[in-house]
């Protein structure tokens, strides 16, 4: 790579951690109002044209990203939850935004602390600056490919003693085929809703991994993984569809509705992987 080039490169990346810092920031305003209003929630149909929750929160914030992010970085694309209309051209960016500006939005509006703002930077088809922020529990994770996974803007370590725990949503931890499957791998289901808090407790070592099998109208969509996946393996875990595969980046495949697994090692995360599969448990 030029030096011009790499130099452009890192300047973006520079530019993207700015903005996700100041549309966390601002959020935070955004959050406070609508607690102290009347907290209205709204009906929608999600990408999988099932009918879900939405708040003005959810809105507001990606509204906001898309500002932030093209004052900063003119021309920027964002592909968001609230804005998408099954339009996946903005995948094909050389550079483009992801939001997902409130993971877990029931648990947003029951209260409870699991839920987050999650927004990444892909970069050739490749996730290259994240940030989830879970406001309720003052964390802020964050990675520049290449330089680590930080929580608050200390670098975190892998926690290979991590409970042999694996978090699991509550629609599927209720299911005893899944619940048995787990059992079965030597680990111990524990719930935790919303994808980027399962993520979440595994960087900080809560758990050793986390886990979502496939189910009938329902996904993982880029808005939800993007930023997980620079997170995790830049902490030297995995994370891959149940299939095998990597989460895709690109096209209509990022409604992912194969399933997923997540792990803080990548030694163990193939053989963990083989066994919730149903193929063999070493």
């Amino acid at each position: 790579m030029k030096i011009e080039e790499e130099t452009k490169m890192i300047t973006r990346h520079q530019l993207a951690l700015e903005a996700f810092k100041t549309i966390n920031s601002e959020a935070l305003k955004i959050v406070t109002k609508w607690r102290a209003g009347q907290k209205s929630v709204l009906d929608k149909v999600n990408a999988n044209g099932v009918h879900d929750v939405v708040t003005e929160v959810d809105l507001a914030i990606e509204e906001l990203a898309g500002k932030v992010s093209g004052d900063l970085i003119p021309g920027i694309k964002v592909f968001g939850e609230e804005s998408f209309k099954n339009d996946f051209s903005i995948t094909k960016e050389l550079f483009y935004i992801v939001i997902d500006p409130i993971d877990g939005t029931k648990e947003f509006i029951k209260g409870t602390p699991d839920w987050s703002i999650s927004i990444c930077a892909v970069e050739n088809g490749i996730p290259v600056v994240s940030s989830i922020f879970m406001p309720d529990r003052d964390e802020v994770f964050t990675a520049v490919k290449g330089y680590g996974t930080k929580l608050n803007d200390r670098l975190l370590v892998p926690k290979r003693n991590a409970p042999s725990e694996i978090a699991v949503s509550p629609r599927q931890i209720k299911n005893e085929n899944i619940t048995q499957r787990i059992l079965a791998s030597g680990y111990k289901p524990i719930e935790v809703p919303a994808l980027t808090p399962k993520i979440c407790a595994i960087l900080r070592g809560d758990v050793l991994a986390a886990t979502y099998f496939k189910q009938e109208g329902q996904s993982a969509s880029l808005w939800d993984y993007a930023a997980s996946v620079l997170l995790i393996r830049e902490l030297d875990g995995n994370i891959t569809s149940l299939t095998g595969g990597d989460l895709p980046f690109v096209g209509s495949n990022v409604i992912h509705k194969e399933g997923w697994l997540a792990t803080n090692n990548t030694i163990k995360h193939p053989e963990l992987l083989l066994c919730l599969s149903g193929v063999v448990c070493i």
